[in-house]
């Protein structure tokens, strides 16, 4: 039945179910057992779907910064983080 008609819920799976056979089953029972065959639910889309406009916009302005290449020599890094690689500056080092 889930295979079927893929928008029906689990609840009207289960009043289906019912009628059909007699058997009374939970609503999560159907959710476990669906799950559990690899069949999800779909979630409803909440966005506005993109135009061809913007499709075309998204992509030029992708292709135009695909070639931009930043030299790294001239990139000037504002936080003052120390590295060291050893530990010779006689400092205490707690780990959490």
């Amino acid at each position: 039945m889930a295979v079927n008609d893929r928008t029906t819920s689990s609840r009207q799976l289960a009043a289906r179910w019912s009628t059909a056979t007699g058997v009374l089953m939970s609503a999560s029972l159907i959710r476990r057992r669906l799950l559990h065959r690899g069949l999800r639910a779909r979630v409803p889309l909440h966005r506005i779907p993109l135009t061809a406009n913007h499709r075309r916009l998204s992509l030029q302005w992708a292709h135009e910064r695909r070639v931009r290449q930043t030299n790294w020599y001239q990139v000037v890094f504002s936080d003052e983080s120390r590295f060291n690689l050893w530990d010779h500056d006689s400092r205490i080092r707690v780990r959490c």
